[in-house]
This record gives structure tokens, C-alpha cells and sequence, in this order.
């Protein structure tokens, strides 16, 4: 009793699962009967050519149903309009919903539009005794029920229709026997670029409407007399596109073999608009190219100014062009936008090239010495000028060690010697008070008294030494020597800074009247 209830036990949980892993599979094929069940179309209505005679008995006698049925039912799409007779005469006309922007990579474009073509088929004259309206529009089902021109884009990608929410086909038939077809297709079409003057360049762009399988003696398309292309205002983010630019033509082409078949095409011209590389190439570039010329009116022996300077603007130079270069197609010809970048990199890279030239020069040992020579016998010029003025005043001291500054060889101007004299009527009491800088006034100056670095009141003193200009009288060490610089250095930078500017803009000059 105790195992049957065990079994039991067991057994129940495992029914329940089962039953519920049925349900589950269950439940996923009626989700994807569903799925496929929305993805098929709804068939085709058959052709009045296809009814049976007891579909045809029970439509209205005057219905225009009736007249449609009639009318189509000896009717042959596979024929065209005037067999074996004159060519079918097609006029076509488009209309451009949006234009899509131009890729230059990919040398393409995008064109949402209503294509329309009209045509006359005698065989669809309504009748005399209708009474309806001239115009009969025609559900779009019964589009595969008649003849229809087979254009294609000679030009095209890739293209497709739209059916959101039906297809999006109109079809009018017409008194006299003439046909309208029209549909909405989004088409990517090529375009050849030529890039020679990009970004000022205008390129022309084509739709080519070309018969398939019918040549010129069977088919011939023609664009409507009247507004053959429409389009409302479309603005393109780099290209400006007007209707008065439009331009139409015949494209019939010849194919060995075959023959001759019919062709046109319109040609839309797009003008670029700079603005977007103005902002975005030329003038950061411009600026980079003005900063590496900063360098020439810096020191030339800061190198750690000049040179982090000058390697910026060639790096900054060099990744504009390799980023452009990744957002154009790689062609072999040169373009305005390379011609402009190179110059740059060239007014970068010799920049650096000149500070190299300067560094050269400025660590030549007979340049430097050659340039302390010429230091030298200036100072010795302006010092031999110097004396000879002195002399020539009377007030100058031949020196001794009687008249100098602690016996050294600096002579001492008599004036400087009273303001000496003056500033030491009192005197320290000993040594010992002048570490303490304790002072004490013990009468007038003695006749041994000597000169020093220090007066009485332990400051130093400065000299007029007669030149004009103050020596500061004390034990500091001196400052380090000014590193000597060949005025050959010095010279290139002066010549730099007015060379650089010219060349550069007598390039612009050049550059921008050839390419506006």
C-alpha cells in the first residue's frame, strides 16, 4: 500500500508537467500560424479575361464593372498597343517628393518620387453610349491586367515600391483610350562626382528612363510637353537644388545585337555650399598655420618653447588630412581641399625647418666666437668713445690706487668720493659694534679711514663710478654670463617673420581666384 501511494506521488507531478510543456507548444504554433497567416498577401483578383462565364452573368448589365469587364476581356497584356504598327508613344513626367543628401564615398544619391507615364490604348476607348464621367480610376489590382510600358533606371542601385497602406499605384483610363499610370518609388541612384574644385565644386546629377526590352521601332518615351520634372522647395544640407536648373535630354542608347532603345533623362545641378568647410577646414587650418609663426618671435635659444610649437601645427595639420581623407572616395586626381591641406602642412613643416636652421647656427662654435669678437671691439669702440668725452670735460680721475674702490681698477669720480665722505662722519667704536650693529657717533671721519664694501652703518654703498650708471657694492656672486647668440640666428628669424606671412598670402591670392 505504502509504494503504490509513493507512486502515485511521483507520478502526478510529472503529468503536470507534460500537459504544460504541450500547452507551451501548443501556444508557439499558433503564434507562428498567426505570424504567417499577416504575412501573406491577399491573392490577386483574376482578370476579366480569367472569370468564368457564370461570374460574368451576374454583374450589371450598365455597371461600369460591367463596361471594365467588357473591355478587358479579350484583352491581351502581352501585346502592346499597335502591333505591328507605329512605335507607342509614351510621355513621361516626375514628381520629387525628397532628395536625399549626396555621398560622396559612395558617389549616390537617394529620390523619393511619383513616377508617371501616359499612353494611348485603343483597344481601352470606352464606349460611345457611356454616360459616366471621362475619367475612370481603376483599383490598382488591375494593374497586372493591362499592357504597361517596361521602364527601368539606367542609373539605378537600388530602388522599391511602397504598399503602407496600399499599394501605392494610381491608374486612370481615359475616354479616348489613353492610360495614366503612377506610383511612388524610393530609388538610389549613382552619380559620377568629379571632385577637382571639392568642397567649391557644382556637380551634375542624372535620372536615366530607359525601355528594357522594347526598342525605338515598338516604344518610345518623350517628356511631358508641360513641367515635365516638379518638386517643391528641397533644401540639402551641403547642395542647393532649383528647378530652373533642370535640364532635360534623349539618351537613346545602341546595343550591339539588339538595336536601338529608347532613353531619357534629366540633370540636376548641385551647387555645394562652402560654409560648413569655410568653418570646419579652412579657418581652424588657417589659424594653426598663423600659430607655428609665433615661434619666430620667441628667443631663439628656447627651444622648449619653440619646438612643442612647431611639432602642434604639424601634428594638428596632419590628422585634419588624414580625417578628411576618410570622408572622401579615394580617387587618383588631386582636389582643391588636398592642395589647400599640403600647403599648410608644407607652412607647418618649414616653420620647424627654420628653428632647425636657427639651432644649427646658434651652436656653431665659430659663429659664437665670431660673435663675441664683434661684442668686443663694439664695447671697446664705445669705451675708447667714452674716455675721450670724459677727458674732454675735466672731471675725470686717472686711476690709481689712490682713487679706486678698494684698490681695485674702477676709478672713482670725484663727486662720488665726497658723497663717500659725507655718508662716514661717524664711525663705529670697534668691530665688535659693527656685528652687533650697535653704533656710536665718536666724531668725524679719520685721515687713514679706507674705503670699503660697507660704511659705518654697516650698508652697502653704491658708486657712481661716472658712466651714469650704479655699481652695488658687495660680496654677491655674479650672475651668470648671457649665453652669446650669432646675429645670423637672429637675422633668419627677422627674415622669417616677413617671409612667412608673404608666401602664405600670395597662396591664398593665387588659390582662391583660381578655385571661385
Amino acid at each position: 500500500m505504502g509504494a503504490a501511494t509513493l507512486r502515485m506521488v511521483l507520478i502526478k507531478p510529472l503529468l503536470f508537467l507534460v500537459i504544460f510543456l504541450f500547452e507551451i507548444e501548443q501556444d508557439k504554433g499558433g503564434e507562428a500560424t498567426s505570424k504567417k497567416g499577416k504575412g501573406k498577401k491577399k491573392p490577386p483578383q483574376p482578370c476579366p479575361s480569367e472569370l468564368s462565364p457564370e461570374a460574368l452573368a451576374r454583374e450589371p448589365i450598365n455597371s461600369t464593372s460591367n463596361l471594365l469587364t467588357r473591355l478587358l476581356l479579350t484583352y491581351d497584356p502581352r501585346i502592346r498597343p499597335n502591333f505591328k504598327d507605329i512605335p507607342v508613344e509614351v510621355q513621361v513626367n516626375i514628381f520629387i517628393n525628397s532628395f536625399g543628401a549626396i555621398h560622396e564615398t559612395t558617389m549616390d544619391y537617394r529620390v523619393n518620387i511619383f513616377l508617371r507615364q501616359r499612353w494611348n490604348d485603343p483597344r481601352l476607348k470606352l464606349p460611345n453610349d457611356f454616360n459616366g464621367s471621362d475619367t475612370l480610376t481603376v483599383d490598382p489590382t488591375m494593374f497586372k491586367c493591362l499592357w504597361k510600358p517596361d521602364l527601368f533606371f539606367a542609373n539605378e542601385k537600388s530602388a522599391n515600391f511602397h504598399d503602407v497602406t496600399q499599394e501605392n499605384i494610381l491608374l486612370f483610363i481615359f475616354r479616348n483610350g489613353d492610360v495614366l499610370l503612377s506610383m511612388r518609388l524610393s530609388i538610389t541612384l549613382s552619380c559620377l562626382l568629379d571632385l577637382t574644385l571639392f568642397p567649391m565644386d557644382t556637380q551634375r546629377c542624372k535620372i536615366q528612363l530607359e525601355s528594357f526590352g522594347y526598342t525605338t521601332e515598338d516604344l518610345k518615351f518623350n517628356w511631358q510637353q508641360k513641367d515635365p520634372v516638379q518638386m517643391e522647395k528641397i533644401a540639402l544640407p551641403q547642395f542647393d537644388v532649383k528647378e530652373e536648373d533642370i535640364e532635360y535630354g534623349n539618351c537613346t542608347k545602341y546595343y550591339a545585337g539588339t538595336g536601338y532603345y529608347t532613353c531619357v533623362e534629366v540633370i540636376f545641378t548641385l551647387r555645394r555650399q562652402v560654409g560648413y568647410y569655410m568653418m570646419g577646414v579652412y579657418a581652424p587650418t588657417l589659424l594653426i598655420v598663423v600659430l607655428s609663426w609665433l615661434s619666430f618671435w620667441i628667443n631663439p635659444d628656447a627651444s622648449a618653447a619653440r619646438v612643442p610649437l612647431g611639432i602642434f601645427s604639424v601634428l594638428n595639420l596632419s590628422s585634419e588630412c588624414m580625417v578628411l581623407a576618410a570622408e572622401l572616395p579615394k580617387v587618383s586626381y588631386v582636389k582643391a581641399m588636398d592642395i589647400w591641406l599640403i600647403a599648410c602642412l608644407l607652412f607647418g613643416f618649414a616653420s620647424l625647418v627654420e628653428y632647425a636652421v636657427v639651432q644649427v647656427m646658434l651652436n656653431s662654435p665659430k659663429k659664437i666666437e665670431a660673435e663675441r669678437a664683434r661684442i668686443q671691439k663694439k664695447l671697446k669702440a664705445k669705451e675708447q668713445a667714452i674716455a675721450s668725452e670724459g677727458k674732454g670735460g675735466g672731471n675725470w680721475v686717472k686711476p690709481s690706487t689712490q682713487n679706486t674702490v678698494n684698490g681695485t681698477d674702477t676709478p672713482v669720480h670725484i663727486s662720488t668720493l665726497q658723497v663717500a665722505e659725507t655718508r662716514c662722519k661717524k664711525v663705529c667704536t670697534s668691530k665688535s659694534d659693527l656685528r652687533s650693529n650697535d653704533f656710536s657717533i665718536v666724531g668725524s671721519l679719520p685721515r687713514d679711514f679706507e674705503l670699503s664694501n660697507y660704511d659705518c652703518y654697516g650698508k652697502p654703498i653704491q658708486v657712481n663710478n661716472g658712466l651714469g650708471k650704479l655699481q652695488l657694492k658687495n660680496n654677491k656672486k655674479p650672475p651668470p654670463p648671457k649665453p652669446v647668440i650669432p646675429t645670423e640666428a637672429k637675422r633668419i628669424d627677422l627674415y622669417a617673420r616677413a617671409l612667412f606671412p608673404f608666401c602664405f598670402l600670395f597662396f591664398n591670392v593665387i588659390y582662391w581666384s583660381a578655385y571661385l
